[in-house]
C-alpha cells in the first residue's frame, strides 16, 4: 500500500531552540514551505511569538526548556539577554575582553526541562526536519535529547564554541562527532567577530551526508533540496 502524503506532511519541521528573537529570516520568507516549532519557556515571549507567527498553519511555541534530561535547571541571567545560560560563564577566559561585563549574572530563574525526544513520544512535538541552536553553550545537551530522532533530521544549525567561555561546555569538535553518530557532516562554519579579533565561537551548519542522501524518499528530497538551497550550500 503506498503512503499516503499530505501536503502539511510535505512541509519542513524547522525547530528553534532559542528562538527569543523570532523566527529567523531566511525561513520567516517562505512561510508556504515550514513549520515552525519554537521553544520559548518565557510565558510573554512565548506569547509575542504565537502572534508573529499567526499566519502559519501548524505554526507550534512550546513554553519548556529543552535538555539531556526532565527536570528542573538554574537558568543564570547573563546583563545581556543573549548572554543568558543554562551554563556558568568562566571569568577567568572572559578576563580583558570588552565583551565580559555582558556575562555578568544578573540573578537566576528555574526553568523546567525536558528531552525532545519525550515530548515527541507524548504527541507533543513532530519529528524535526531542521534543528537551529542558539542556546549559549548547551549545544550538546540538548542534541542529546533528540535521542534517535537525529537519525531522521536533515540539518542541523547551531552556534558552537571554540574556546570554553561557559564551564562545562562541549566545543565545535566534540559536536561534530556526535552527530557523525547519525551521518551528519559539518558543510560550512561562519566564524562571529565578539572577542576582539579572537575566534572563539561561530554558526555550525550540518547536513546529512551523502550516503543518507541517496536513500531519501521524494518527499524528503525536496525538503533537503531547500535546506540547501535556503542555508546557500553546494548541492550534492
Amino acid at each position: 500500500m503506498t503512503e499516503v502524503i499530505t501536503a502539511a506532511d510535505e512541509r519542513i519541521v524547522v525547530v528553534d531552540i532559542g528562538a527569543s528573537g523570532g523566527l529567523q529570516k531566511k525561513w520567516a520568507r517562505q512561510p508556504g514551505n515550514i513549520r515552525p516549532v519554537l521553544f520559548e519557556p518565557n510565558p510573554a515571549e512565548a506569547d509575542r511569538l504565537r502572534g508573529s507567527m499567526s499566519h502559519i498553519p501548524g505554526a507550534l511555541v512550546v513554553e519548556r526548556g529543552l535538555s539531556y534530561r526532565a527536570g528542573e535547571f538554574e537558568l543564570t541571567l547573563g546583563r545581556h539577554a543573549g548572554c543568558t545560560s543554562l551554563l556558568k560563564a568562566d571569568p577567568d577566559v572572559l578576563a580583558g575582553y570588552s565583551i565580559a561585563p555582558l556575562y555578568d549574572s544578573m540573578g537566576t530563574v528555574t526553568v523546567e526541562c525536558d528531552r525532545y525526544d519525550t515530548l515527541h513520544s507524548r504527541g507533543e512535538v513532530p519529528v524535526a526536519d531542521v534543528i537551529k541552536l542558539d542556546v549559549e553553550g548547551y549545544e550538546y545537551e540538548i542534541l542529546l535529547g533528540f535521542g534517535g530522532l537525529l537519525d531522521q533530521c536533515l540539518g542541523v544549525e547551531a552556534e558552537t564554541w571554540l574556546t570554553p567561555v561557559y564551564r562545562n561546555t562541549k566545543l565545535l569538535h566534540e559536536i561534530i562527532a556526535y552527530l557523525r553518530q547519525f551521518g551528519l557532516v559539518l558543510r560550512r562554519f561562519e566564524p562571529m567577530n565578539a572577542f576582539d579579533g579572537d575566534l572563539f565561537l561561530g554558526d555550525a551548519y550540518f547536513t546529512i551526508n551523502r550516503a543518507r542522501a541517496a536513500r531519501l524518499d521524494p518527499v524528503r528530497l525536496r525538503k533537503f533540496a531547500i535546506l540547501q538551497e535556503t542555508w546557500g550550500l553546494q548541492a550534492y
